[in-house]
C-alpha cells in the first residue's frame, strides 16, 4: 500500500510566476501543482496523489515506490483510434480542418481536446458532425473519440 506520507514533496519557485511555487512528488509526473507560497503543499497534492494511485490501480500499472526517482512517462494506447483509419483522417479534415497525421490522439482522447481548432467549441463540432455525417453526437460527445467515431461510422 502506498501512503502519501512516505513520499517527499519537492517545492521550487515557479520560473513563470515569481509569487508562486511548484509543488510536486518526483515519482509521479502528474502529481504537481502551482501553489501560493503560503499554501500547504501536502494539502494540495494529497488529492492529486490519491487520484493518481486510483488511476494506476485501475489500469493495473505498478505504483512507484517512495525514493525510486523520476517517474517513467508512459503513453496511452492508440490502437482503437488507428483501427478507424481512413475514416478518422476524413473526420479530422472535414470536422476539425486539420490533418490527423499531425495530431497526437490516443484511445483516451476526447473531442473537447481539439475544440480550440474551432471558434465556438463543442456545439460547432456537434453541428458540423450533424451537417456532414447526419449523426447527432451530443449524447456521446464526452466519450473517447474512438467511441464517437465508431457510432458515426454505424450510420454512414
Amino acid at each position: 500500500m502506498s501512503n502519501f506520507s512516505d513520499y517527499k514533496i519537492q517545492i521550487v519557485q515557479s520560473s513563470n510566476y515569481p509569487e508562486k511555487n511548484v509543488a510536486s512528488i518526483e515519482e509521479f509526473h502528474n502529481v504537481m501543482a502551482l501553489i501560493d507560497k503560503n499554501e500547504d503543499a501536502a494539502e494540495i497534492l494529497k488529492p492529486l496523489f490519491e487520484k493518481e494511485i486510483e488511476r494506476l490501480k485501475s489500469e493495473n500499472q505498478s505504483i512507484p515506490k517512495s525514493g525510486s526517482g523520476k517517474a517513467k512517462i508512459t503513453f496511452a494506447s492508440n490502437e482503437k483510434i488507428e483501427n478507424l483509419r481512413p475514416f478518422i483522417e476524413d473526420f479530422w479534415d472535414k470536422i476539425l480542418g486539420t490533418s490527423y497525421s499531425t495530431s497526437f490522439v490516443t484511445d483516451e482522447s476526447l473531442l473537447r481536446d481539439w475544440e480550440h481548432y474551432l471558434a465556438s467549441e463543442n456545439l460547432t463540432i456537434i453541428e458540423k458532425v450533424k451537417n456532414i455525417y447526419g449523426v447527432d453526437i451530443e449524447s456521446i460527445y464526452n466519450e473517447p473519440i474512438h467511441k464517437v467515431l465508431t457510432e458515426i461510422k454505424k450510420f454512414r
